[in-house]
């Protein structure tokens, strides 16, 4: 006969959830646990700010245990973080984001008490006149409640294991994603993706993952600003909301995009028996050179066979790195996402085909 993990969903509102946890009911530290660090302020916050707005957050596991008198306990497998982050709203320890009444959902008529609320603590919000629809919201939101009726406390473990394991959080391009998903931005962003010159060359990222359409971001936000940035998330972060609606400048960087993809295209340099020519270091450079010659109208003749000779010296297993040639490769070997060293890169391309580099770029 099968045999199943025992389980039972049911939902807990968050007020009967405190009254528990004033009962002292719940054990946070159960010795299967893994020791984790605290969330952050502003993650906890940002977790208050999905209760108040109704939004779904994951399950909340829980091992209840009966002792003979009756009393039940319940150890907290997973969702921790999550239940202290209420606890600490509830207790005046953190405050409701100072962004909350910036959320799409939100319509004109209920933006005016979200400012007046944001970035306050609870009871500063309760005093709040017409908060009363949000204090009741806050009580009253359905934590999903996961019970595992296991006794054996290795398996037990295991669950907590299993969970962090399949939960891979979301990467940063990911988090864009699900935020901009509907804004102009991320629609040509993903268009740009598959223009076929590039769509054959990302076989190092991970497509699945969105690594490309982050690497497709660069490319484009170096077009926009009209100069390399860092490629930090908290840059791209920024970079997507400042361009995330601008029609008109997206409208251009469009065009200007074609144009350096068009002049990349026409350098036929060999990217099939050179798969080292599709690594993001090597194509972003390529990209801003040639992005570099579209701007200074320069023609594809005048540099064609010195790109074709720098990259083939380059790779070769007899070249020693020396002038132009070092120059690239030790801003290759560092920090290749940084502004500095994409510029260096692109810097030394230039150099070694006899055109002059700007003083700013």
């Amino acid at each position: 006969m099968a045999k199943f993990f025992e389980r039972n969903s049911t939902k807990l509102t968050v007020s009967e959830f405190y009254d528990n946890y004033t009962l002292k009911k719940y054990n946070f530290d159960a010795s299967y646990q893994r020791k984790s660090d605290v969330w952050a302020e502003d993650k906890k916050s940002f977790l208050i700010d999905s209760i108040l707005k109704n939004y779904p957050i994951p399950a909340i596991f829980m091992r209840p245990i009966v002792d003979n008198n009756g009393k039940t306990k319940y150890d907290i497998v997973d969702g921790k973080q999550r239940l202290q982050a209420i606890i600490s709203f509830i207790e005046e320890d953190i405050p409701l984001t100072t962004y909350f009444a910036e959320d799409r959902f939100l319509d004109e008529q209920s933006r005016s008490l979200a400012e007046n609320i944001a970035g306050k603590k609870f009871e500063d919000i309760k005093k709040e006149k017409g908060s009363g629809d949000y204090v009741k919201q806050f009580w009253t939101y359905a934590l999903q409640i996961e019970y595992l009726y296991e006794d054996d406390l290795d398996l037990v473990s295991s669950v907590f294991d299993r969970l962090n394991r399949n939960g891979e959080p979301l990467n940063p391009q990911e988090l864009r994603n699900a935020k901009y998903s509907i804004t102009p931005l991320l629609k040509l962003i993903k268009e740009l993706s598959n223009i076929s010159f590039l769509k054959d060359k990302r076989e190092r990222l991970k497509i699945e993952r969105m690594e490309d359409e982050e690497f497709v971001s660069e490319l484009f936000f170096l077009v926009l600003n009209g100069k390399t940035l860092d490629s930090t998330p908290a840059v791209l972060d920024a970079q997507y909301e400042k361009y995330k609606d601008n029609t008109k400048e997206l409208g251009k960087g469009e065009k200007e995009f074609s144009k350096v993809i068009e002049f990349m295209e026409s350098l036929e340099l060999d990217y099939e028996n050179n798969k080292r020519l599709c690594w993001t270091t090597h194509l972003y450079t390529l990209f801003s050179f040639c992005w570099y010659c579209v701007n200074n109208d320069i023609g594809v003749e005048k540099v064609k066979s010195s790109v074709l000779d720098f990259y083939n010296e380059y790779f070769s297993k007899n070249t020693k790195y020396t002038g132009y040639l070092k120059e690239y490769k030790d801003a290759a070997s560092s920090r290749t996402r940084s502004a500095s060293q994409k510029n260096n890169r692109m810097n030394a391309l230039l150099k070694y085909c006899s055109l002059n580099v700007a003083e700013k770029i």
